[in-house]
């Protein structure tokens, strides 16, 4: 048995309530902010100074600065439980000013009550009103008092997963992440959705006009920051730690597909110890000394501290590079969960302070975690002789009072600030002052313009896009500026016009052959933003002339070039073009992106050339899910033809037939006869070879096609005391997939043997109880009597699944012909209770009267092994072979693995206690993103797993084992979420006992870096 799987999910993502070792549950109590502020340890000449903390604010969630140069804080009183919808919280909204020299805030004053949970804070230019998220929706608060609907509504099953870290941009807009395990339909006034599950990034209209994605993906991004080119950048719990963004991008989580590109690039390889990330400063501003500047900081809420990296550039193209920590403290409720540049230019610190972090990995209710402390610091540089002071730029006095050259002046100046937040609420005050005063003096920023610092002409392009004055020759000439940074910014403005005239479209192509590799792939990103055909030559020959190592600029350009293909009309004039043989392999490399039947049959066109298999493979199932090919049975000839004629092994066949199949189970349709018949010839030729690789391809082949042909030889490999353990137990199952009634004599067979491998029986309990048949049935009933004790648990929750199993075994245990203790076992209570049996609470109380807690068994098994793992003494290298084997299918540790489940790096943080829990008893607390899904097939069947994604008629599962099942809805008849983890929880009996302690002290190895 794998451990895959998902009790390891539940390290991460599920909470259990008893035994945290000291890394979740702080040991020791808390401090006064003065006795914190001595456990902060920085490099030498920084200092942390305490700006706020109780009871002038609470446990603050998100930070940021308004153009007035005040600190604005939500805090909170209710997290992690919201108040109903309808009921006022007691959480709100804090503006702290009139800063001491040494940081303290003299004012705190509230601007907003009555929120619930308010994760997403941003103030608005002149500081009298906030866009605030509050449980459902992203508000509008006026200083008056009012609260308005902006976007509405916001999914907020994950109370630590919702939409948070509002972000100005260059353009205006508000940039925003949404968050793990909730899912949100939410709409501006203009009633165009979107729809975001769990990781998303996008952005929205400041008067609630409008939203829009940025990416798809990453799991629970917490933080975003912009550097002074425009990129964006996150940071990200469960995934990795940075990404640079891409626009369109498509990023890992869990069990999502990408868009047909494959995901968008990382820029980190490392997690920095845990996946416990929050806010995201990106520095760019003069107070930190040279050395610490253009660098990345993000808050790591789990080890206490504030990681740093510099960034080694490719191109365009960022990689992290990891460095020794900023900040670390000595004080383990130090939790920083948001980060943000101040306008003086240090950065500033929202401290959670709690006992407890862990939203999923310690109870919720748990009576340790605090809701009442929290701090605000800033980090500064004073210099080896502590003299250096952190500049304060001038203050702002009322919009309204603003309407003197003198003023516009000062602000013109302040675009050339060396602190980009100062930049940027420059610009922002500069169109909020031309929107109240109903004029402009726009003329200051033409002079700008021709006089003004790269920084300076950069924003002020940026303003007078937003106030509707910038002139197309003034844009012209900004396209072709002798400095970088303003032609990057010039071509972004470009991308955001509604269209491009043929001279703007003739500037960002010839963009495309910049010497900067940054104004290359800003080009790339605006053509890709207004497709036209006639950007087709152009972004193919930036892809074959840039470096593989820029991979940003790489999957930019093949994002335009994907946007360019998505109408029909483009792929007829590509049909007309007179295209070299690598320009047709690009535009086939992004094709799968495109879901039309005019990209799949132009590449139905390009399997007569010599491709890649891996890349062969991607082409076969598009077509077979979109192109006419695939159901007129031509590409099924291509793909037999081209094996005979290129000599395709038996694999390499088998990964082409089942990317065909699986394309046209997507549409709704079926290999039909002849495909049927080469699946069979190919299986029979599979199971003929002597490589255990190919026959176990050959078994899983049959069973996944489900083809009556190889019932025979696989019933007799299944019977075959000579046949290897693995193939047996899949050739069991690929029997009862292909046709569960004439599987069943052979599974009855198996489960009454008693010299039959005990893997075997207990396999074949399991199928019999899927198969849902009165004869199958019958047998598990028989077998309850004299099977060992692992089986007959396998049995009782084989049965529990349906109601009619479940009735049958409770009447069974009443008669006295199976142990009440089955009742008791987790993995038959579960289902149990979920099955719908009249009366099941009175009929239990009945059975169990006189036997011990339910849960003594699992104890006494933690108990054990606990003590046991003490003695074995195991060394943690041995087991790392073990997880290779049975973890990586759904895990990764260090980059390794895949990510159907949660990363693991970091896991042995949870302790021996935690991890012997989560691991033996999976199912105490099932978190609702990983509960097990039980689906009633129309045949009877039954099926049950951990639901990946849907793929157009196709619903994905990952079984027990880790594998995908792949389910036509048009099967189904039922679905049902239990209240139960997809991990087997006799993972005990599955492993022997010497390698499960290898294994737990190699996941116990897994921390952080102190």
């Amino acid at each position: 048995m794998r451990l895959a799987l998902f009790a390891l999910a539940t390290i991460l993502l599920v909470g259990l309530a008893p035994a945290e070792p000291p890394e979740l549950v702080a040991p020791s109590g808390p401090l006064s902010p003065a006795d914190e502020q001595k456990k902060f340890h920085l490099p030498e000449g920084f200092e942390i100074e305490l700006v706020a903390a109780e009871p002038e604010i609470h446990k603050p969630l998100n930070i940021a600065f308004d153009d007035l140069g005040r600190l604005w804080v939500t805090d909170t009183l209710e997290y992690p439980f919201p108040v109903k919808e309808g009921t006022p919280g007691r959480d709100g909204v804090k503006i702290l000013s009139n800063f001491a020299p040494n940081g303290r805030a003299r004012k705190v004053e509230t601007f907003a009550t009555g929120l619930n949970i308010p994760i997403g804070l941003l103030p608005m230019p002149g500081g009298r009103e906030a866009i605030v998220h509050s449980i459902p929706n992203v508000l509008k608060l006026s200083a008056d008092g009012k609260k308005e609907p902006l976007y509405q509504t916001y999914g907020y099953r994950d109370t630590h997963g919702m939409t948070n870290a509002f972000t100005w941009g260059f353009d205006g807009w508000i940039y925003a992440c949404h968050g793990f395990n909730n899912e949100s339909t939410v709409k501006g006034s203009d009633g165009k959705p979107i729809v975001m599950q769990s990781g998303n990034t996008y952005r929205m209209k400041a008067d609630g006009s409008h939203l829009e994605y940025v990416t798809h993906g990453q799991v629970n991004p917490f933080g975003l920051a912009f550097d002074p080119l425009g990129n964006l950048y996150s940071c990200d719990c469960h995934s990795r730690p940075l990404y640079q963004l891409l626009r369109g991008g498509y990023y890992p989580s869990f069990g999502k597909p990408d868009d047909g590109l494959g995901f968008a690039p990382e820029m980190a390889t490392h997690d920095h110890g845990s996946t416990g990330i929050a806010g995201i400063v990106y520095y760019a501003a003069d107070q930190f000394p040279k050395a610490y500047q253009d660098r990345l900081f993000i808050g790591n809420v789990v080890t206490n501290r504030i990681n740093q990296d510099t960034i080694q550039w490719h191109g365009s193209s960022p990689k992290a590079i990891e460095q020794p920590d900023f900040l670390t403290c000595d004080d383990p409720w130090f939790r920083p969960v948001d980060l943000e540049l101040g306008p003086d230019g240090a950065m500033y610190v929202a401290d959670f302070y709690n006992k407890i972090i862990g939203h999923y990995e310690v109870s919720l209710t748990h009576p340790g975690r605090d809701r009442e402390r929290g701090r605000i610091w800033r980090i500064v540089y004073r210099g080896k002789d502590g003299k250096t002071e952190p500049i304060v730029p001038r203050g702002y006095s009322p919009i309204d009072a603003e309407r003197s050259g003198t003023s516009v002046r000062a602000l013109i100046g302040d675009l050339g600030n060396a602190n980009l937040a100062v930049r940027l609420q420059a610009a922002n005050r500069l169109v909020e002052m031309n929107r109240v005063l109903g004029a402009f003096p726009d003329g200051f920023l033409d002079e700008t313009l021709s006089n003004g610092t790269p920084t300076q002409r950069a924003h002020a392009l940026w303003v007078l896009n937003r106030i509707g004055k910038l002139k197309d020759e003034t844009l012209l000439l900004a396209l072709a500026d002798s400095d970088r940074l303003v032609r990057v910014h010039a071509l972004r403005i470009l991308g955001e016009k509604s269209e491009l005239t043929e001279a703007f479209a003739d500037r960002a192509r010839q963009a495309l052959r910049d010497s900067d590799p940054f104004v290359r792939r800003a080009a790339a990103e605006t053509l890709g933003r207004h497709p036209n055909t006639l950007n087709i030559s152009p972004l193919i020959a930036l892809r074959l002339s840039t470096p593989a190592d820029d991979t940003h600029l790489i999957q930019v350009v093949r994002i335009a070039l994907r946007d360019t293909l998505l109408s029909d009309d483009a792929w007829n004039e590509i049909a007309a073009l007179d295209l070299s043989e690598s320009q047709l392999a690009e535009i086939a490399d992004v094709a799968p992106g495109v879901p039309s039947a005019a990209a799949a049959n132009f590449l139905f066109g390009r399997l007569g050339a010599k491709i890649p298999h891996d890349q062969l493979v991607r082409f076969v199932h598009h077509i077979a899910r979109h192109g006419q090919a695939a159901t007129d049975g031509r590409l099924l000839a291509l793909i037999r033809d081209r094996a005979k004629r290129e000599g395709t092994g038996l694999l390499g066949q088998v990964d082409l037939l089942k990317s065909l199949q699986q394309g046209l189970q997507e549409r709704g349709q079926d290999l039909g006869d002849k495909g049927r018949a080469y699946a069979l010839a190919l299986t029979q030729d599979l199971l003929a070879t002597k490589n255990p690789a190919e026959i176990l391809a050959g078994i899983n082949l049959a069973g996944s096609l489900k083809l009556p042909g190889a019932i025979a030889p696989l019933s007799a490999l299944a019977q075959s005391d000579k046949a290897p353990e693995p193939h047996r137990l899949e050739a069991l199952s690929a029997v009862a997939a292909i046709n569960p009634k004439s599987a069943t004599p052979v599974l009855i067979q198996a489960l009454a043997d008693s010299s039959t491998l005990l893997s075997l029986r207990d396999r074949a309990a399991t199928l019999l109880a899927a198969n849902n048949q009165p004869d199958a049935q019958a047998a598990l009933l028989a077998a309850l009597a004299t099977a060992p004790e692992r089986v007959q648990t396998t049995i009782a929750a084989g049965l529990a699944a349906r109601r009619e199993g479940a009735e049958a075994l409770l009447q069974t245990v009443a008669a006295g012909k199976a142990s009440a203790r089955l009742l008791q076992e987790n993995r038959v209570a579960g289902p149990l209770n979920n099955a719908g049996v009249p009366d099941l609470s009175d009929r239990l109380s009945k059975l169990l009267q006189g036997l011990p807690p339910a849960d003594q068994k699992a104890n006494v098994l933690i108990a054990t092994r606990r003590a046991g793992f003490h003695l074995a003494k195991a060394e943690a290298a041995a087991g790392a072979k073990l997880f290779e084997t049975n973890c990586a299918i759904c895990h990764q540790i260090g980059g390794k693995g895949a990510k159907i489940g949660p990363q693991l790096d970091g896991v042995g943080v949870r302790g021996l206690d935690r991890l012997l829990e989560d691991i033996l008893d999976p199912s105490r607390n099932v978190d609702q993103a990983f509960r097990l899904t039980t689906i009633a097939l129309k045949d009877g069947q039954v099926i049950s797993g951990l639901v990946l994604r849907e793929e157009g008629e196709i619903v994905v599962l990952a079984d027990a084992q880790g594998k995908e099942v792949r389910v036509p809805k048009s099967s189904i008849e039922e679905r049902k979420l239990a209240q139960l983890s997809p991990m087997p929880a006799n993972f005990s009996d599955q492993v022997k006992e010497a390698d499960f302690y290898r294994l737990m002290a190699f996941l116990l190895s897994q921390r952080p870096l102190k």
